[in-house]
């Protein structure tokens, strides 16, 4: 028996090692030797100027323009909601954007930006840090520096000290950009993670070869908590640990789908139901949701009764989120029955991202002839029916089983081991001794009761 409880703590120790070691092999880099991403590379070949973007103050923004020894007339539109406060050899139109003559060696604009949220626009800041959308330059490319720290992405800055950390899957890339005064209040380590995951798993092909993702601290509008324009987006680390990664996850989706213009129309309920549906079907698969976790994102959904089709029955800014998800689940659900799990809403997703590039404008009939070729006319026709409903969605079918109890208990033991190598190995050398010691209180009990010893034998 001695040996028999050797050979479990063996098996059990490289069972602990090796379910971490499958663990890192999947969420690995894949960096091929050649990537080239034609609008960074656009971008900054024919940029004409450099502006240099810099903290003047306490929610004030100073950039200054280099014309690398030729200054030609440009025009500048400011973030929205703006209010400009200096200039430097600019002057103001009519249209309230400001065109630089070409007469001043170094022309500046400075303008202070409003902790909230505007239409398109968002931002925040603090005393030492700023995060601010970058102005828009009409028939001019600018190529945008922080010289005294800080980073800049395609349509937002961050202006402070922060860490990043760049993920490639292919010619994908994603900056994460973690504020320091955001770093106690998140998850760093969760958020790369779960876009890793994201990353290599959810194959709907990419708006974008470069992503950023800012994670800021701040006080920002309380109707959002992140958004995300082009290959930007930004969450705000207010919400908590869980939340904000989440909030990260969601608004990187965002860049994912080229169906993002569509968040404002009727369609929103399509856009932000499936991109948060998608959002909670990665952080389970992730392991950052255990299935109950998920189920009760899901209940926590239900009991809405607006109708999709109509946005006067909205009565408030979630019922896209809300009943959109759960409208997106049911509709998985089906599409995933009706062809025997060959098929999902993720294949709606990549449909959807290949009809029209980065321009794809949903209507429920493009939307619903996606459904069928995916699934099948029974599936789009419930999809069209289901819309125009004010049902309530139930959630018994769309949940993860979770039951029995010992089978969501090792699952939940299984993710942790392959979060803390260490603590795996550790927890198979401590089961690996106790059936050890078991096995040698087995044997000497089998000594003391056997017929040999018995004193009435």
């Amino acid at each position: 028996m001695r040996r028999i409880g050797i050979i479990l703590l063996l098996i059990i120790v490289g069972v602990a090692a090796g379910t971490t070691a499958t663990t890192g092999q999947q969420v690995q880099d894949r960096a091929p030797e050649s990537c080239i991403d034609a609008f960074t590379a656009q971008q900054w070949e024919s940029a004409q100027l450099t502006g240099e973007i810099r903290l003047a103050e306490d929610d004030t923004v100073q950039i200054t323009y280099d014309g690398h020894g030729e200054l030609t007339p440009f025009e500048v539109d400011p973030p929205t909601a703006a209010t400009v406060v200096n200039t430097t050899g600019f002057s103001k139109t009519a249209d309230g954007t400001y065109t630089f003559g070409g007469r001043q060696a170094t022309p500046t604009l400075t303008y202070r930006v409003q902790t909230g949220l505007s239409t398109n626009e968002s931002y925040a800041s603090g005393g030492s840090w700023l995060h601010t959308p970058l102005p828009s330059y009409i028939q001019t490319r600018v190529h945008h520096t922080t010289p005294e720290g800080g980073h800049v992405g395609t349509q937002f800055a961050y202006l402070g000290n922060y860490s990043a950390v760049t993920l490639q899957d292919g010619c994908h890339e994603v900056t994460g950009i973690i504020a320091d005064e955001s770093r106690s209040a998140v998850d760093s380590e969760q958020i790369e993670r779960q876009l890793r995951y994201a990353m290599t798993e959810y194959d709907v092909g990419h708006r974008y070869s470069k992503t950023t993702v800012f994670v800021t601290p701040g006080k920002v509008d309380p109707t959002s908590s992140g958004e995300a324009h082009k290959a930007d987006a930004w969450a705000s680390s207010r919400h908590g640990p869980s939340n904000t990664t989440h909030i990260v996850l969601h608004e990187y989706l965002h860049t994912r789908h080229s169906f993002g213009d569509a968040s404002l129309g009727e369609m929103s309920w399509f856009n932000e139901g499936t991109t948060e549906y998608m959002s909670l079907r990665l952080m389970l698969g992730a392991g950052t949701l255990s299935p109950r976790e998920y189920n009760n994102r899901l209940e926590n959904a239900a009991g809405g009764r607006a109708v999709l089709s109509n946005r006067s029955t909205w009565t408030d800014h979630r019922t896209p989120y809300q009943r959109g998800t759960l409208f997106n689940a049911h509709l998985d659900h089906r599409i995933r029955n009706a062809t025997d799990g060959e098929s999902t809403l993720e294949d709606v997703v990549a449909v959807a991202n290949a009809k029209q590039g980065s321009q794809f404008l949903p209507s429920e009939r493009a939307v619903f002839d996606i459904v069928a070729n995916v699934s099948n006319t029974d599936t789009a026709t419930w999809a069209n029916s289901t819309v125009d409903s004010s049902q309530a969605f139930g959630t018994s079918s769309i949940q993860q089983k979770t039951t029995p109890e010992w089978e969501y208990r090792i699952s939940i033991a299984r993710e942790n081991l392959s979060e803390q190598p260490l603590l795996g190995v550790f927890f198979g050398l401590v089961l690996g001794v106790l059936l050890m010691t078991i096995s040698e209180e087995y044997v000497n009990e089998s000594e003391d009761d056997s017929p040999e010893k018995s004193e009435n034998s």
